[in-house]
């Protein structure tokens, strides 16, 4: 997807004329977030029009993408807590809590409330989350 939005912040095709994938890419990038060429032969912001075939959009160049994650369960294995392997993040089948904030991709434990708004949580408090009931991840940027 990186590629993709670096190559849509330079381009000249019409949006008729791009293909599926380069449309969901600015659909999902929003129009907030691209440019128009208008009539007077100048780029402008897209935020208040609609992506219409004839017309020309392009990423705004100092967009940056949200960072995409990956979430592992914390589970307990033997009388320890951690994360399976996923080959991607984790260097070991299993690897223990305390050695999770340590890892170069880490970024934060969280889980998710009743209310469904997902919180961080401090690495001491990760223990008594699991204990009480609730699921617990280890986010780390894919």
């Amino acid at each position: 997807m990186k590629d993709l939005i670096e190559k849509l912040k330079k381009n000249e095709k019409p949006f008729g004329l791009l293909t599926l994938e380069e449309q969901e890419c600015l659909d999902k990038v929003g129009k907030q977030n691209c440019l128009v060429y208008t009539n007077s032969g100048k780029w402008e912001n897209a935020a208040k029009c609609s992506f219409q075939s004839g017309n020309t959009y392009a990423i705004k160049p100092d967009y940056q993408p949200e960072p995409e994650f990956v979430d592992l369960e914390i589970v307990r294995h033997g009388d320890f807590l951690g994360a399976f392997n996923d080959p991607d993040v984790l260097p070991f089948n299993f690897t223990h809590l305390h050695c999770l904030p340590s890892l170069p991709k880490f970024h934060s434990f969280v889980y998710t409330k009743v209310n469904g708004v997902e919180e961080w949580l401090p690495t001491v408090s990760v223990a008594s989350e699991i204990d009480e009931g609730h699921k617990v991840f280890a986010r780390f940027r894919s």
